[in-house]
């Protein structure tokens, strides 16, 4: 059978389109990195000019801070004038309005302790004044006793924005009234005009509500007007950081700040977000400019090598469809070394296949000879086509007529009823991942004679690792069945045979043990007669004694049927049985012939639940014959200790059986032959005991070992495969 095609792409790009990928593979990588590196260097400026800028406004705020001390220290010294203490209000006028411009504030103010305004040299001593009442600077000063500055509002004497800087005026160690400096904005916009700013970006001074106390452009129209909510959460959030926002006059910029622990105010400044990126929207448009013209050169290079490469594969494709057949490849110039390399290798193929051609007709000639000489039938099964191809040794074997079209159902028919299921099971199992398989069935031919089939079979797989198609070879193994069964039968029989010499040594003991229910049931019968006999008799008692009678009755009954069990020639079919049952039986069936040796047996039981698959009467076979070997080694007069262990416990995913004894153990000559059939130290022992024993555990798929203790005597372990589900 020919293998099949490989897949082929009916879209496959050309050599050209192929390198032009390779040249744009080549470019790419090279500009992301470039792209990557002029981001990370912008990110590196960026967060550098932010840094230097928040140094600015931290020097704005500075400034600021600076200017409304030197305010309130100069408020306060202007505080202890006797001119206050006299009540001299006159005088005192005169003398703050001369002050008022050494102060760089627009006016002060003498505020009675209720709002009253007492005096202010913005007015002609003795005008009238407005009331205040209880201004928010009036009571953080009336509450804590110390200077401070408001937050920006709308002075009743200017009707425009102001603030206020104040400080307590004491009397007896008590304020009677405040005396305040009253600014505009414009007498605070120096501290934005020092830094010497870019003219395009913005800069303002904020008190603590938000509102703009100065600011470097349109001051007038957004003096006192709050700034945005999401930057007053910023702002509230760290005294130092930045974010990304839009001016009152609606410029996009990104502000960074920074806000005054002493009185809460802050300085902003903001800087347009496209000075920002505009370097690196440079610096990206030139590198998109250089990625283009070497994506241009790349691709036309690429364009005309491509061409060349195309030109000497097309010139390969007649060569190369032409290698099966017959005669001499001609070979056309080519443009490039590798090209002529292929193209002689062609050659040297074309002749390679013709020489393969001829030694594979050869090798299905001798193939063919081999099989027929071997009753060979060989056959190769397509999985994903019905068909079946087999050779005429094959048809032969099944009953198939030569030219016949066969299929899995066709062979199926053929196979034993009994065995068919078994053999669909295990062709199933190709489709799942199984590489090779052996099998034999019976076949019910057209006569209705039976033929044993050996066969074995090999799986292939496609690329995908799928299974493709099955070979294989059946052959006709009847004569070696029958043979099997043949032995099989003899080992039955030296095995039937064993256990009953086994249970003649026993005989003594087992005769016993049955005497006892018998000697029981005597005398209850004898004790019911006297007591039927007397003239009144007791009924309760005469119940009882009966119930002893069938209690032993059936004791006597279950040594029987053990017995006869052994005895028996027929083995019994695997079952489930407990192993602390199946030692408790094999106890109980040895218990008198331990005692008359002397001998105790100390159970040493694991886990109750462990469970067998397996002939009970082959195991109690095989742990008499330890238990009797352990009886003989422990025999002898020199040995003190007459205890013989019989263990039971799991052993991972099996439970194993141990018998260990105290004797003189076993010689290390003789150790090595002790399963060996026919080999024996005793002299009146066949040499079959453990050799039955070792071939009983192999048949339950397990195995049987011993060896010496180390504080003397052996141990003999038999160690068996729990039952499915029992783990």
């Amino acid at each position: 059978m020919t293998s099949a095609p490989a897949p082929t792409r009916h879209h496959a790009p050309g050599v050209r389109a192929s390198l032009a990928l390779l040249a744009i593979a080549c470019i790419l990588p090279v500009v992301i990195v470039t792209a990557f590196l002029i981001v990370h260097f912008y990110q590196r400026e960026r967060a550098q000019l932010i840094d230097n800028t928040v140094s600015r406004a931290r020097s704005i705020i500075i400034a600021t801070d600076r200017d409304i001390e030197s305010t309130q220290l100069a408020l306060q010294t202007l505080s202890t004038s006797n001119m206050l203490l006299n009540q001299d209000l006159r005088g005192f006028h005169a003398r703050a309005t001369g002050l008022v411009d050494k102060l760089g504030a627009d006016s002060i103010v003498l505020i009675d302790t209720d709002g009253t305004l007492l005096l202010s040299t913005r007015r002609p001593y003795g005008a009238p004044l407005a009331k205040l009442g209880r201004a928010p600077l009036l009571q953080r000063i009336l509450a804590s006793g110390r200077p401070g500055v408001s937050d920006m509002f709308i002075g009743p004497l200017y009707g425009r924005p102001i603030f206020v800087v104040g400080v307590p005026v004491m009397r007896a160690g008590a304020i009677v009234m405040t005396l305040n400096a009253v600014f505009t904005p414009q007498r605070l916009q120096h501290v934005l005009n020092e830094q010497k700013l870019t003219p395009n970006w913005r800069a303002s001074v904020l008190d603590t509500g938000g509102r703009v106390a100065t600011r470097s452009h349109d001051q007038d129209t957004y003096a006192g007007r709050q700034v945005s909510a999401e930057l007053r959460r910023q702002l509230a959030s760290a005294s130092e950081s930045g974010m990304a926002t839009r001016t009152l006059d609606g410029q996009d910029v990104y502000v960074v700040y920074s806000r005054s622990a002493r009185t809460g105010w802050s300085a902003l400044l903001g800087i347009p977000s496209e000075e920002l990126t505009a370097s690196l929207y440079r610096t990206l448009a030139w590198l998109v400019a250089v990625t283009l013209a070497a994506l241009g050169a790349g691709l036309a290079l690429a364009w005309l090598l491509g061409g060349r490469i195309a030109d000497s594969v097309q010139a390969l494709v007649a060569p190369a469809r032409a290698v099966g057949a017959d005669g001499s490849l001609a070979i056309p110039p080519l443009h490039f070394r590798e090209a002529n390399q292929l193209g002689h290798a062609l050659r040297d193929a074309a002749l390679s296949v013709q020489q393969a051609r001829a030694d594979m007709r050869e090798s299905e000639q001798r193939l063919a000879l081999a099989a027929n000489a071997a009753h060979l039938g060989i056959w190769t099964r397509e999985l994903r086509d019905p068909d079946i191809w087999c050779s005429e040794q094959w048809r032969a074997l099944f009953g198939f007529a030569p030219e016949q079209q066969l299929t899995l159902a066709d062979l199926l028919a053929k196979v034993h009823p009994d065995d068919r299921a078994a053999v669909l099971h295990t062709l199933s199992h190709t489709q799942h991942g199984a590489q090779r398989y052996d099998m034999e069935y019976r076949l019910l031919l057209a006569d209705g004679e039976q033929r044993w089939i050996g066969s074995h079979g090999s799986i292939e797989h496609d690329e995908q690792g799928q299974p493709l198609r099955v070979r294989g070879v059946s052959l006709d193994i009847t004569q070696r069945k029958q043979a099997e069964l043949e032995v099989q039968q003899k080992q039955k029989e030296v095995t039937h045979l064993a256990r009953v010499a086994m249970l003649g040594e026993l005989s003594g003991a087992l005769a016993h043990e049955l005497n006892q229910p018998l000697t029981a049931i005597l005398s209850n019968a004898q004790a019911a007669r006297r007591f039927l006999a007397q003239p009144a008799p007791d009924l309760a008692e005469v119940a009882e004694i009966l119930d002893d009678i069938v209690d032993e009755d059936k004791r006597a009954g279950d040594i029987i049927q053990r017995l006869r069990r052994l005895f028996g020639k027929q083995d019994m079919p695997h079952q489930r049985l407990a192993a602390a049952e199946l030692v408790n039986d094999v106890i109980r069936l040895v218990r008198n012939d331990l005692i008359h040796h002397g001998l105790t047996v100390r159970t040493e039981l694991g886990e109750p639940a462990l469970t067998l698959s397996a002939d009970p009467v082959q195991l109690q076979q095989v742990l008499i014959n330890l238990l009797m070997n352990a009886c003989d080694a422990q025999a002898a007069p020199q040995v003190p200790d007459g205890v013989i262990v019989l263990r039971c416990a799991r052993d991972g995913d099996a439970v194993q059986f141990s018998v260990i004894d105290r004797g003189a153990g076993i010689a290390p000559d003789i150790l090595a032959h002790i399963f060996d059939p026919f080999y024996t130290t005793k002299a009146r022992g066949m040499g079959l005991g453990l050799s039955i024993c070792r071939s009983i555990a192999t048949a339950h798929h397990g195995t049987l070992w011993a060896h010496n203790n180390p504080d003397g005597g052996a141990s003999f372990h038999l160690r068996l495969p729990l039952a499915e589900g029992a783990q």
